[in-house]
């Protein structure tokens, strides 16, 4: 069941970012989860931020310049933060700390709204900053086009994004269940995409370690047992490593294969 749901969560990162990219590209969506694996494998065993040049570079041999492939990554980027940031982490917080929800959501609801108008003043002040160099101002246009018209793609990826959220929630307690324990849902998924957060910054090896050590605190505050819950933690995370070598391995010799067939067609 979990390979599973980690199938799911992993397509559906895939068809998010594909459906941004569409708006440069007609790509196929086949081949682009083809990429999308590969590069989330790359990031799984380096720092992420190499995952994010293997995509780009990928990306650029289906002639989609590196400047519209950027612009897609971060708005995919902030959107998955904002969502785990302003929706899963105040319960996180409600969970596990003897607060008032109402503070806890009023405060969330404020940074929101404070967060919303950063957003305003830097679309206001963006294009004039941007359009100094050519380099930069294209890359503007490519960002901007998400917010501004037709916003279906950005509603799109919002949707699928916390669907996804609540797919990696699911993956988690199935990993914690292969040790024994029977987590809370709710809290799960919550706890789940907030430490996702910590897989996203740029150095880090997928939260390694990280992850694994803030999980098992937010988890022992719910009252589980901490050698459980570390043994299913390192489950996910053996899990996340076996899967991140196989799909790197197969898919690098796939489209290897794929360029030297082309490379000889040509030839021909």
């Amino acid at each position: 069941a979990m390979i599973g749901f980690s199938f799911v969560f992993l397509f559906l990162g895939g068809v998010k970012l594909w459906i941004l990219f569409r708006s440069f590209s007609p790509i196929d969506l086949k081949l682009f989860t083809g990429y999308f694996f590969l590069a989330g494998s790359v990031g799984s065993l380096a720092p992420a931020i190499f995952g994010d040049f293997t995509l780009i570079g990928l990306a650029k041999q289906s002639q989609i310049p590196i400047h519209k492939s950027v612009s897609a990554i971060i708005v995919d980027r902030f959107i998955t933060m904002v969502i785990a940031l302003f929706v899963f982490t105040p319960f996180t917080l409600i969970f596990i700390l003897p607060v008032n929800p109402i503070l806890v959501l009023a405060l969330t609801l404020t940074f929101f709204v404070f967060l919303g108008c950063v957003i305003c003043i830097s679309m206001r002040i963006a294009p004039f900053l941007f359009a100094k160099f050519s380099v930069t101002k294209r890359f503007w246009e490519s960002f901007s086009m998400y917010f501004e018209g037709d916003r279906t793609r950005l509603y799109a990826n919002i949707s699928i994004t916390i669907v996804r959220g609540i797919v990696s929630g699911i993956t988690l307690i199935l990993a914690l269940m292969a040790a024994n324990i029977t987590p809370p849902f709710i809290p799960t998924i919550c706890i789940s995409n907030s430490l996702s957060i910590l897989t996203h910054i740029p150095v880090s090896l997928s939260g390694l370690g990280v992850f694994e050590g803030s999980g098992l605190i937010l988890f022992e505050t719910l009252g589980l047992n901490k050698e459980q819950v570390l043994a299913g933690l390192l489950y996910h995370r053996m899990y996340i490593i076996c899967w991140a070598i196989l799909t790197s391995l197969v898919l690098t010799i796939h489209f290897a294969i794929q360029k030297y067939s082309r490379n000889r067609d040509i030839q021909k």
